[in-house]
């Protein structure tokens, strides 16, 4: 819970954040905490409290309490995707001090800004780009390059995944196709969905980069909690 987004997002005043402070202490025990006991631990009225529910949009305080237990953070991808989540949790600890390169064209690049922000946001030197140049001698043992491609066979995307191994960088990849270039050369490939040559038809609804956005939040969900 970022409570200082929160406050900025809602105009909390200083008890409404004292409040989400507490609730964020006590996030594992939410569930046993009745609005009165809440209302006595800070000092204030229960209509506080339902004040509180409103400006955060919760229909009440069963609502809000439901929605900030951490219990409801447990969701089916990443649970889908754990298998995963060990060597994830490796890659991201050995590079927490690293440059990260995420790269994306085409459709994957928003989900590779996306991504970079995301990282950024959390402490990680990361960057997005589109050019091959970003990996010369200077980005070799100590970078990360995430790749999200749905098909793995671009000729420009090969050429710079074979450029990263001959590098030895690690790469982590979000990717559809496992017959692949990129599936073969990458540290760590996760698939997502299934892939499909005639995704590119306007007819054919493409979910790839949407669950690539579900997976990653998933995985990063799971890294951010170990370190806690």
């Amino acid at each position: 819970m970022n409570i200082d987004h929160l406050k900025d997002k809602f105009d909390l005043n200083e008890l409404e954040v004292s409040i989400l402070t507490y609730i964020k202490k006590n996030q594992k025990n939410l569930k046993n905490i009745t609005i009165r006991q809440m209302a006595k631990d800070n000092f204030t009225s229960t209509s506080a409290i339902y004040r509180l529910c409103n400006k955060l949009e919760f229909s009440g305080y069963s609502d809000m309490i439901y929605h900030l237990s951490s219990n409801t953070q447990n969701n089916a991808p990443a649970q889908k995707y754990e298998n995963y989540l060990p060597h994830f949790i490796q890659l991201l600890n050995k590079h927490k001090n690293s440059k990260i390169v995420v790269f994306g064209m085409g459709f994957s690049a928003p989900i590779a800004d996306y991504i970079c922000q995301r990282l950024t946001l959390n402490g990680f030197y990361a960057m997005s780009v589109i050019h091959t140049e970003m990996l010369d001698e200077n980005f070799q043992d100590d970078t990360l390059l995430i790749i999200i491609s749905n098909s793995g066979i671009t000729n420009r995307l090969i050429d710079f995944v074979e450029l990263a191994h001959k590098q030895h960088i690690d790469t982590l990849c979000f990717l559809a196709n496992k017959n692949s270039k990129t599936y073969q050369y990458a540290t760590l490939p996760i698939i997502v969905g299934t892939y499909n040559p005639f995704s590119h038809d306007n007819l054919v609804p493409n979910t790839f980069f949407g669950q690539v956005l579900i997976v990653f939040e998933s995985l990063l969900y799971s890294y951010l909690s170990s370190k806690k």
